[in-house]
């Protein structure tokens, strides 16, 4: 006959149930464990614990959180029942059927223990699915109610979700699955994007085993010391590493040296102006003394910009302004000309005291205005910007032309922009006439 987990379950309870009978025996087994309970023997306990058992499965399997926790001690639901809330609201469905329960108790305790062998089917509302053969024990405390829970687990190889290992590694002789790995790989990579985010070298460091390989994704690989990861920052402005995924693992049946595979994005900015966004997956060699001996990364840019490309964007934008500022004045639109300088804006105008501030600044355009003849326009052409993506310096010429387009007067000027609430507006600026 093949031997299924129904008929080991079958076996055990009839052995078990042949043994007392014939031996009429009161006690059977013994407590190996270190502790109070070392040495001690098991009796038959209580139907009644056993029923307590089967109803939970019956609450637990309708997918009721509030009927399954009914049947837990409240310490039980105080560590577990935000769990279990949680773990109803995302199935679809639940069937638990016991094959074998036997309750016992420890001589001389006032708690039943009851063993049960069961299979149970759980399918998720995404649509993951799992089968699962379990072996549980169930503490049944003196008033009825489960007050402690232990579980063991067997995945049949047929599922197709939730494998304790799985996938092929191809080696020379032969293929091995994979497992996953638990020798605290995920908390190093959080670690480590903490230290990253932070721009601590010194702390970065300490992940990384005294000589590191690192093959680039562009094909460069290149041996980098321990030492070098300090200075790594130095000219970093800031950077985001945030973490999509990490998944620890070890090629089965081999030495324990494990790896890590991580997706994540970065974000960056370089002093220099050059900034980057990038989508990364990288692979990691956990070594046993839990240091990183290498990287192995691949990834494709979301968005790179050269410090070059990025003055160009930021020239063009104070270009747009300045033309705003052109189309305002000739047309007499203080209101809207007046936006484009900050509240402590000063001007430094030709032959002229400072102005200080915006409601001094608008009052001097007005009466400027009014003395300028009908039809004479004022054209800025900018010829230079500078700085970064905070506060720039613009260079520029104007030119005055009559109602009929003829030059009146040349003259230039130096204005900075500084960046309030994502947009440039006029904090200083200088001007006066060319010779005549």
């Amino acid at each position: 006959m093949k031997l299924t987990i129904k008929n080991i379950s079958a076996f055990i309870l009839l052995a078990f149930s042949s043994f007392a009978i014939a031996q009429n025996t009161t006690s059977a087994g013994k407590i190996f464990q270190e502790g109070k309970d070392k040495g001690k023997t098991y009796i038959l306990g209580s139907d009644k614990a056993m029923n307590v058992v089967l109803e939970s499965m019956k609450a637990y399997n309708s997918n009721d959180a509030k009927k399954d926790l009914s049947f837990y001690s409240d310490k039980m639901i105080k560590e577990t029942g935000d769990f279990s809330n949680n773990w109803h609201k995302s199935m679809k469905s639940l069937n638990q059927q016991p094959f074998a329960m036997f309750p016992l108790k420890i001589k001389g305790s006032n708690e039943d223990l009851v063993f049960s062998i069961s299979q149970e089917d759980r399918e998720w509302k995404n649509g993951s699915k799992q089968k699962l053969y379990l072996f549980e024990i169930f503490t049944i405390n003196k008033v009825g109610k489960i007050s402690d829970f232990l579980q063991f687990q067997n995945l049949p190889s047929t599922n197709e979700f939730g494998l304790s290992d799985g996938g092929k590694y191809f080696m020379k002789d032969s293929t091995a699955t994979f497992t996953f790995s638990n020798r605290g790989e995920v908390e190093t990579i959080e670690k480590m994007a903490v230290a990253f985010n932070k721009m601590d070298g010194e702390a970065y460091s300490k992940f990384f085993a005294d000589s590191l390989t690192y093959y680039h994704s562009n094909g460069k690989f290149e041996k980098i010391s321990n030492k070098n990861w300090i200075n790594y920052f130095d000219n970093t402005k800031s950077v985001n590493w945030k973490i999509n995924g990490i998944l620890p693992y070890k090629i089965s049946d081999t030495d324990p040296v494990s790896g890590i595979m991580v997706s994540a994005n970065i974000k960056w900015e370089m002093k220099d102006g050059t900034i980057g966004d990038r989508d990364q997956f990288l692979q990691y060699s956990y070594s046993l003394d839990g240091k990183i001996t290498s990287v192995n990364s691949f990834g494709k840019d979301v968005k790179y910009v050269s410090k070059e490309e990025k003055m160009a964007a930021i020239k063009a934008e104070i270009i747009a302004l300045e033309k705003s500022y052109d189309t305002y004045y000739n047309a007499g639109d203080f209101n809207n000309l007046i936006t484009l300088y900050a509240d402590d804006a000063l001007q430094l105008p030709s032959n002229q005291t400072i102005i200080a501030g915006k409601a001094a600044i608008l009052k001097d355009m007005e009466e400027k205005r009014t003395k300028t003849k009908k039809g004479e326009t004022i054209i800025s052409e900018t010829s230079d910007v500078f700085g970064d993506e905070n506060t720039v310096t613009e260079v520029g010429k104007t030119i005055r032309k009559d109602a009929s387009g003829k030059v009146k007067s040349t003259g230039k000027y130096i204005t900075i922009w500084k960046k309030v609430n994502g947009k440039f507006v006029t904090v200083r600026e200088m001007w006066n006439d060319d010779a005549k």
